[in-house]
């Protein structure tokens, strides 16, 4: 099993093939770090996000006990999967930029 991640505080990211056998190892591994570490994974706040053409989708979710997700979505704020070009995009960035600067300033 080949597994990227990325991690970021609380959160992780983690990249894997989209088979069942894949997805069920992953749940493994997620149950033994529960087991290791006593820490909690709350499913409820997971996602999955596939990225291209992918079959049974709704198998692969109920395997890890996660919620579907789709591209483009919103990361710590960030967008995550819409073309970086895209102006509008940016929009909710930089509105939020603008508001703490100008409370900044009013400081």
């Amino acid at each position: 099993m080949i597994v990227s991640y990325l991690l970021f505080a609380d959160d992780t990211i983690i990249f894997c093939e989209t088979n069942k056998e894949q997805v069920s190892a992953l749940s493994w591994v997620l149950a033994w770090f529960e087991a290791a570490s006593g820490l909690r994974i709350n499913l409820d706040k997971s996602v999955l996000i596939l990225v291209g053409e992918v079959e049974d989708i709704e198998e692969l979710a109920v395997e890890l006990g996660c919620k579907i997700g789709m591209l483009p979505t919103v990361y710590l704020g960030l967008p995550l999967g819409a073309h970086h070009k895209a102006v509008s995009i940016w929009d909710g960035v930089e509105e939020r930029m603008r508001k703490r600067l100008a409370q900044w300033k009013r400081q």
